[in-house]
């Protein structure tokens, strides 16, 4: 199933196979039912609609996070998806830790929410929970401005803009962890909330136990992530798992995490 994943994410990125792949795909009757077909989540029910990503169903979508979470994770483990859109790779997260483990979707958004809920429902994915607040450095409530369901620029504040806003929960990690457990992995992908978001972890990220997988939206994002973690004692690596330069410029995708031996 991975290698068909990865001959389809490479057929995609060729111009005209890419559009043609496209077109046939954009052809699916919304609301229908298929299983995913490739990558990590192969198996799985997926209820589609055309305001996501293809790439979540035919299951090629970003295959070196898919690898990550993957490698990252074991049965019985706890997850953390921060920013979950449509909670791919929440289902890619179940797959692994089981009924043993928990896997939490942090999604903000109503109709993305409720998607994520219908596909948990949909693979009775009893160990699979939506959890409908903001991470952000503070437990409170704020405006959340976007563009439409699905989207990937939404900010808490309206500050960036967006065609819509509702008024959303906050919550902290640190406050999170109190009611679900300490998380094996986080994965964060707030566009630029990040830094909010590991600002109400100082209790999570002294423990030293959990591993940050993190997108990073531009350069104020990238500063701000790696000096929390850092100060923390966190060492960073990208997604195939080698080191990285903390003196050199950090890519999109990171992975965190503390080595030392005595923790």
């Amino acid at each position: 199933m991975i290698c068909k994943a990865k001959l389809i994410w490479a057929l995609g990125r060729m111009p005209v196979v890419g559009y043609i792949l496209r077109w046939y795909a954009h052809r699916f009757l919304e609301g229908s039912i298929v299983r995913i077909k490739s990558g990590h989540a192969a198996g799985f029910k997926w209820k589609r609609c055309h305001r996501y990503v293809n790439g979540y169903w035919i299951g090629q979508y970003e295959l070196p996070m898919q690898k990550a979470i993957v490698r990252e994770l074991a049965a019985g483990d706890t997850f953390f998806d921060i920013g979950a859109n449509a909670g791919f790779f929440s289902l890619v997260a179940a797959k692994i830790v089981g009924y043993n483990g928990k896997v939490l979707a942090f999604e903000p958004l109503p109709d993305n929410a409720e998607y994520i809920s219908e596909q948990f429902t949909l693979n009775d994915l009893e160990y699979c929970h939506v959890i409908r607040d903001a991470i952000s450095a503070y437990v409170g409530t704020a405006l959340f401005s976007y563009d439409k369901p699905g989207t990937s620029t939404a900010h808490v504040g309206n500050s960036k803009g967006g065609e819509k806003s509702i008024q959303v929960k906050l919550n902290t990690l640190d406050n999170v962890t109190r009611t679900w457990g300490i998380p094996k992995l986080v994965k964060m992908d707030i566009e630029g909330a990040e830094v909010a978001a590991l600002e109400g972890a100082s209790n999570l990220l002294q423990k030293g136990c959990v591993t940050f997988l993190i997108e990073l939206h531009g350069p104020d994002c990238e500063v701000g992530v790696r000096e929390i973690l850092s100060n923390n004692g966190y060492e960073f690596f990208n997604l195939e798992g080698a080191r990285l330069d903390i003196n050199k410029q950090l890519p999109p995708h990171i992975l965190a995490k503390k080595t030392n031996e005595d923790i």
